[in-house]
């Protein structure tokens, strides 16, 4: 009885080792079947579309076109081949309507009554703000107190493309970004959206929050100020580049650190990377909730600062 198991148990085993016969062959999933799954795969685009990419599209693109993009022009280095004459990019994505009358009967009105159009059609301010996109080039979401109205933007390419830099930057538009030392929530709710240039390039007013930590006295990280400091440059310095070219009339700075944590020479190089705005009036907003707990001489908060901060105060 023994042995009779035993055989059994080689033949089950022999039947689950035995090789493929070719039609299983045919179907593992190494091989491209309609019945294996495999990755799906976006056609090359072309090298000569590759490299005409503007860069303004070129931050936006996520990180996997980035890497199919960047194997393709390996491959093309590798092997060059003559291109063809460099035809301009397209301006628009949608095509052109045929006539007049295919035009919506918004866009037959004036430029100057569209534009009228598009801001009486901005909510009144709403408190608190609410949320907006969250840009790839952004630490966080970023808040706004207005909302966009999202179904002027559905109606039309040209419509979304004239609308969208006055809403942004209508004098009673504020928004509002919050520069975070903890980037995680950056990582991983990043979008692929992308505000382009001449988009932020309108925004007027904004309301800047740096936040170091809210840690209790008792608990301050000590040990993690230089990380904290160095993550808020960071962000500093993507918000400059995000707003390079942007005429800021009126920028408003709140702050959040744990007590007795940071000297006022680390807080003025933090606040030193936002010159580079150039905002006409920089005005304090809520510093540490309003609390006077860093009075002392080491680790005060020089609110006056600021207004070292404005563009008339800056030496060209």
């Amino acid at each position: 009885m023994a042995s009779s198991s035993e055989d059994l148990s080689r033949r089950s085993y022999a039947h689950r080792t035995a090789a493929p016969t070719p039609t299983e062959r045919a179907l593992t999933p190494s091989q491209s079947s309609p019945l294996s799954v495999s990755p799906k795969r976006t056609t090359p685009l072309p090298i000569q579309t590759i490299i005409q990419i503007p860069e303004d599209q070129v931050w936006g693109l996520r990180k996997e076109d980035l890497r199919n993009y960047f194997l393709a022009l390996q491959v093309y280095a590798l092997n060059p081949y003559p291109l063809g004459p460099l035809s301009p990019p397209p301006t628009s994505l949608d095509p052109k309507p045929s006539g007049p009358a295919d035009l919506p009967a918004l866009l037959k009105l004036p430029l100057e009554l569209r534009r009228l159009v598009y801001t009486h059609l901005l909510p009144p301010p709403c408190s608190p703000p609410i949320r907006g996109p969250h840009p790839r080039q952004l630490q966080n979401y970023i808040h706004l107190s207005q909302p966009i109205p999202a179904s002027l933007l559905r109606l039309n390419h040209q419509i979304r493309s004239e609308a969208l830099p006055l809403l942004y930057g209508s004098p009673s538009q504020i928004v509002y970004i919050k520069i975070d030392y903890n980037v995680w929530g950056h990582k991983t709710r990043r979008s692929d959206l992308v505000l382009s240039s001449p988009l932020t390039s309108c925004i007027k007013n904004i309301h800047l929050s740096i936040h170091l930590g809210s840690e209790k006295r008792a608990n301050r990280p000590v040990g993690e100020t230089y990380a904290r400091l160095q993550e808020v440059k960071k962000g500093i310095k993507k918000l400059d580049k995000w707003l390079s070219g942007a005429d800021i009339q009126r920028m408003e700075i709140s702050w959040q650190e744990p007590p007795q944590t940071f000297t006022w020479p680390q807080k003025k190089e933090v606040l030193d990377g936002l010159r580079a705005l150039r905002a006409v009036s920089v005005l304090p907003g809520e510093i540490n909730w309003g609390l006077d707990w860093n009075k002392g001489r080491r680790f005060r908060f020089e609110v006056e600062y600021f207004k070292e901060l404005e563009r008339g105060e800056q030496s060209d």
